[in-house]
C-alpha cells in the first residue's frame, strides 16, 4: 500500500531546483524609492523564509522583521517594505494585515500562487509575484526556496540589495549534491516513538532550530521542540532533571561557530547520554549561510518524510490545521 499518496518524496526532491526558478518569478516585480527596513506579514511556511532572510542579511544596514498576526507589529511608513506572504492567497491573518500595511502607508509586495490576494493586487494595483504550483498537491510548506529567491530578487530589483543571483544558483547546485536520502532514513528509524528536540547555535534558532520543528509536527505529525546554545544551558536543560519522556536530541553543529558553543554542545550532549538519551549531533554542510541553513532544512524534510512512514502516515495532509479552519 502507497502511504505517500500525494507523492511528497516529489516535492522534497524537486527542492534544489525552485532556487533557480524563483529568480523567473521575481523577475521585473519592485517597489521604488528608499526602503530602509523590511517586513514580511505570513503564516506557517509562508512566513518561516522570512526569518531565514534575517539571518541571511544580518549585519547589514536593511532590518528584516517577521510579523505573524492579522496586522503589522512592527513600526512602518513609506520607507518600509512589507512583503505580504502566503502561498494559497487565502491566510485570513496574512490578508487582514496586508489591509494594515496599506493603512500606514507602507510600501507592499505581494507573494502568492493565487487566491484572494492575487485579486487584491489586481484590484489595488500592488506588484505581484507568482509562484507557479508544481502538481496540485504541493504544500506551502514545501516552497521555502521559492520564497526566498523572491524576496532577494525583489529587493534586488528595488535597489536594496546587490544582485543575488548568483548565491541563488549557487545553494541550489550545492542542494542538488547532497545525497542525504540514506542518512536520513537511518536517523528517521532512530526517531520513532521518541520526542525530537532540536538545539542550534543561537544564531540558527528561529530560521533553522524553529523550521526543523515544524517539519516533524506537520510531516510527521509528531510533538517537537527547539531552542539554541548557550541559552537552554541557563534553563531549558534543568528541565531535564527529571524525564518524563522519551526524548532524541538533534543538535546541529557549525563547524565556523564559537567554539565555546562546541564545547558546550559536547558537555550537554555527554550529561543527555548519562541519563540513557540518545543525542545525534550534526555538522552543518555548506561553506556561507544560506547552504547551511538550507542544506540543514533539505535533510531534515527527508528524515521527517521517512519518519511519517515509519508511523504508516501520509506525509502530505494536516488534516488538524484544516479542520480547525473550518471550525473557525
Amino acid at each position: 500500500m502507497c502511504i505517500d499518496k500525494s507523492n511528497m518524496l516529489e516535492s522534497i526532491k524537486k527542492f534544489p531546483g525552485q532556487f533557480e526558478k524563483s529568480i523567473r518569478f521575481a523577475d521585473g516585480v519592485r517597489v521604488d524609492g528608499k526602503i530602509n527596513k523590511v517586513v514580511i506579514a505570513g503564516m506557517g511556511g509562508s512566513a518561516f523564509p522570512g526569518d531565514i532572510l534575517a539571518a541571511y542579511l544580518k549585519g547589514t544596514n536593511i532590518p528584516v522583521e517577521v510579523c505573524r498576526g492579522y496586522s503589522i507589529t512592527t513600526s512602518i511608513d513609506e520607507n518600509s517594505l512589507v512583503f505580504v506572504s502566503s502561498f494559497s492567497g487565502n491566510t485570513e491573518e496574512t490578508i487582514s494585515a496586508l489591509h494594515d500595511a496599506r493603512e500606514k502607508k507602507a510600501q507592499v509586495v505581494i507573494v502568492t500562487a493565487g487566491g484572494r490576494l492575487e485579486e487584491l493586487s489586481r484590484e489595488h494595483n500592488l506588484p505581484m509575484a507568482k509562484i507557479v504550483k508544481e502538481f496540485p498537491t504541493f504544500q506551502p510548506r514545501a516552497a521555502s526556496g521559492y520564497f526566498m529567491g523572491i524576496f532577494l530578487g525583489v529587493l534586488s530589483n528595488s535597489g536594496v540589495i546587490p544582485n543575488k543571483k548568483a548565491d541563488l544558483i549557487e545553494v541550489g547546485n550545492f542542494l542538488a549534491k547532497c545525497e542525504f536520502e540514506e542518512e536520513a532514513k537511518q536517523l528517521a528509524k532512530q526517531l520513532v516513538d521518541c520526542i525530537p528536540v532540536i538545539y542550534t547555535h543561537d544564531f540558527y534558532e528561529m530560521p533553522l532550530a524553529r523550521i526543523i520543528k515544524i517539519k516533524f509536527n506537520e510531516n510527521s505529525k509528531v510533538q517537537a521542540f527547539f531552542n539554541s546554545f548557550p541559552e537552554l544551558n541557563h534553563n531549558e536543560m534543568v528541565g531535564f532533571t527529571n524525564i518524563k519522556a522519551k526524548y532524541h536530541f538533534i543538535v546541529l553543529n557549525d563547524p565556523d561557530g564559537h567554539e565555546r558553543i562546541t564545547r558546550r554542545i559536547q558537555v550537554f550532549s555527554g550529561l543527555m547520554r548519562d541519563k540513557g538519551l540518545p543525542v545525534s549531533i550534526m555538522e552543518m554542510r555548506g561553506n556561507n549561510v544560506l547552504s547551511k541553513i538550507f542544506g540543514s532544512i533539505y535533510f531534515f524534510e527527508y528524515v521527517s518524510y521517512y519518519l511519517a512512514l515509519e508511523y504508516g502516515i501520509d506525509p502530505t495532509p494536516v488534516d488538524m490545521v484544516e479542520n480547525f479552519k473550518k471550525a473557525l
